[in-house]
């Protein structure tokens, strides 16, 4: 593997009991995957409920939503809710159950958004920017600031959080089209391509517009039980706030 396309983000990714095939140092085969047959994820009733609280939002964009359960428990509490992927198995075959096909998208992020400028109160990118090439990064992050209007909600896979299969103190960037070395391979297997660290992502997402609020994080927290979102515990949450 040289470079992630849309057909890795498959059934096997997404659902398969087995998962992805990759390589350890000592020659080993393992495997990765969500393993996750019907979509579902636990506690996301409960996220929804807080951001409904935090935010109050009429309308939701999620940004690499996968197949769609957080658009269709938002739209349970009243919030018009779309997302867009780039996996079609996910937007379309392997799709929640719950969720309308008329609420999602198939597009590729790296290409200009399908939305008007300020479109949605609240926008969200849950374990997205780590599948951003670095060389995209820049056209993407201005394609989130273009579509939100007035809140973002961040969660980002991070150097030093754990990762997928041992910890990557340091981070690191695939290039596109470069081989992917045997010791990374362990974290790359879902498509991460982009694993630095949290001040790193501040760096990125910096705007004269834009405010980070901390302590609103801190109230995101205090509204969950932590075994509900105990891996986002270990990667960078951030909230960002439109200044008016």
């Amino acid at each position: 593997m040289e470079k992630f396309t849309e057909d890795w983000y498959d059934k096997c990714y997404f659902a398969d009991k087995k998962g992805k095939a990759f390589k350890r140092p000592n020659g080993s085969t393992e495997h990765w995957g969500y393993r996750n047959p019907d979509g579902d994820i636990k506690g996301a009733d409960q996220i929804i409920k807080a951001w409904k609280t935090m935010f109050n939002p009429q309308n939701l964009l999620d940004v690499g939503c996968g197949r769609g359960p957080i658009v269709a428990y938002a739209r349970n509490i009243g919030i018009e809710a779309f997302g867009f992927d780039w996996s079609k198995w996910a937007i379309n075959e392997g799709r929640f159950a719950r969720c309308k096909s008329e609420w999602l998208r198939c597009h590729d992020a790296t290409k200009p958004w399908p939305y008007p400028n300020n479109s949605f109160d609240l926008l969200i990118a849950l374990d997205f920017w780590e599948h951003i090439y670095v060389e995209d990064l820049d056209f993407v992050i201005s394609e989130m600031f273009r579509v939100a209007h007035k809140w973002i909600f961040l969660e980002i896979a991070i150097a030093g959080s754990g990762g997928l299969q041992g910890r990557v103190e340091e981070g690191y960037v695939l290039k596109k089209g470069a081989p992917i070395p045997i010791e990374l391979e362990g974290c790359a297997v879902a498509g991460h391509v982009t694993v630095r660290k949290e001040s790193w992502w501040l760096d990125k997402f910096e705007r004269d517009e834009w405010q980070v609020r901390r302590d609103m994080v801190n109230w995101f927290y205090s509204l969950l039980a932590p075994l509900s979102i105990k891996n986002w515990l270990l990667n960078l949450v951030l909230i960002l706030e439109r200044i008016e």
